[in-house]
């Protein structure tokens, strides 16, 4: 989520960056990484809203619109197809306040759509139902891990380097406490050295293009 993450480790300047949140789908550290160092990287996984708790349906981050090659890049670093698959998605931007912006701007994006289903009648059933389905939000794309067993399997814990990168993401484009908290309680898998390399190569990227 860190915008240094695009400038400084993957060589990427981002057309525009925004906040936003992507309602039905969970964090998910099910992509398996190298036990000791980096045991796990995250994906983004759509879930049955009726199996899930509320806090668990969405996903709060940041959408980033990038050029062609950019985005190309994005996916061959990010290990596409082999490690995560492409998803598409919906997800509602908002302006982060560290308090509830996110949350508010999808229950008012979510309500818009069902005051809209509500008005249809039956001669314009399906006209409508096209339309207002995918009124709210906006197009995008995340990351999913790419094979079945990884979806359906146990997820594994991430170094705290790995988390703390997510953190400070998450506070950069200050995201709702509530995410953020859980992000910080998430529970650390063990490392044999220090706390993971994630945060590190950001650190030592950012210092070689100071």
């Amino acid at each position: 989520m860190a915008s240094s993450t695009m400038i400084n480790l993957r060589n990427i300047t981002p057309l525009a960056s925004s906040a936003a949140i992507l309602p039905s789908h969970a964090l998910r550290f099910n992509i398996p990484g190298m036990p000791g160092v980096e045991p796990s990287s995250a994906a983004v996984e759509p879930v049955d809203v009726k199996e899930q708790i509320a806090e668990d349906e969405v996903v709060h981050g940041v959408l980033y619109k990038l050029s062609e090659s950019d985005f190309a890049t994005i996916c061959q670093t990010e290990g596409v197809p082999l490690a995560y698959s492409l998803h598409r998605c919906r997800v509602v931007p908002f302006v982060g306040d560290g308090n509830t912006a996110g949350q508010d701007a999808m229950d008012r994006a979510l309500s818009m759509e069902t005051s809209d289903s509500t008005t249809l009648t039956n001669d314009n059933l399906k006209t409508k139902e096209q339309s207002t389905s995918k009124k709210w939000g906006v197009p995008a794309f995340t990351l999913r891990a790419a094979r079945k067993e990884w979806r359906q399997g146990k997820d594994t814990s991430p170094s705290q380097s790995y988390l703390n990168v997510l953190i400070r993401g998450a506070k950069e484009f200050a995201l709702d406490e509530s995410y953020l908290r859980k992000l910080e309680n998430t529970s650390v898998g063990k490392t044999w050295i220090g706390n993971g390399l994630a945060e590190e190569m950001l650190l030592a990227a950012e210092r070689r293009n100071r």
